[in-house]
């Protein structure tokens, strides 16, 4: 069994408050290439969050991400209509980081581990996720409540519609791979290093379009070589 040296992302969080944004996109990055290796195996992790995900920072200022604890693992189907791997009206997950279809108890698929990624990144930004409370509270908020997307404002507008996509409650408005999500991130960066304003819900709709033109239901490539996927025993 690998020996993962760093620190879980939760202890990075707490100790620095908020990631910069470049760094928290590196992260995301490097956790949605790790999703897309477990994706290409037909599994679901079902409990994506910073505890689960360990860090690595080096001199350099480079930083290595690791998801770590594939307990909650399930198989899924290539179908997104036919991936119900949830016991109907039973609940897997963390709360605070679980998408609506994990509450509901329907079928869940690698949107759902883009849903809880999504939430581990406003984590990431804010310090805190979206929805906060009891686990009844956070279950609603998830289920039917809008983000507050207020505590955004002083975030790169680029960013907020990637969050958008990210964690919208219907499935089929987020991304449909980690593949797609990797295709799109180098966009957000390059709109953030040239300074671009451009309205979220445009950017949003142009996030959707450009991502499916390579990409819709198909096994995602492995990602880079420095990424693994560690199981917890």
């Amino acid at each position: 069994m690998e020996f993962v040296e760093g620190e879980t992302l939760e202890r990075l969080i707490k100790r620095a408050g908020r990631l910069d944004v470049k760094l928290a996109l590196e992260i995301t990055a490097q956790v949605a290439a790790g999703l897309a290796a477990i994706h290409k195996q037909n599994l679901v992790h079902r409990d994506i969050k910073p505890s689960n995900l360990m860090v690595l920072l080096d001199e350099e200022g480079g930083i290595t991400a690791k998801i770590i604890d594939l307990g909650m693992a399930k198989p899924a189907t290539d179908s997104p209509g036919e991936a119900a791997i949830s016991t109907p009206g039973g609940f897997a997950g963390t709360p605070e980081f679980a998408s609506p279809e994990q509450f509901a108890g329907v079928g869940v698929d690698t949107r759902s581990d883009l849903y809880s990624l999504g939430v581990t990144l406003w984590e990431m930004l804010t310090g805190k996720a979206p929805f906060i409370g009891s686990p009844a509270e956070v279950m609603h908020q998830h289920l039917h409540a809008p983000l507050p997307v207020g505590r955004l404002q002083d975030l790169p507008e680029s960013v907020i519609a990637l969050l958008e996509v990210l964690l919208d409650k219907d499935p089929t408005q987020r991304f449909q791979t980690p593949a797609e999500l990797l295709k799109v991130i180098p966009m957000i960066t390059e709109a953030i290093a040239r300074g671009r304003t451009i309205p979220p819900q445009s950017l949003r709709t142009k996030l959707l379009a450009e991502s499916r033109t390579a990409t819709c239901w198909v096994p995602a490539k492995p990602g880079p070589k420095k990424i693994s996927v560690w199981r917890k025993s």
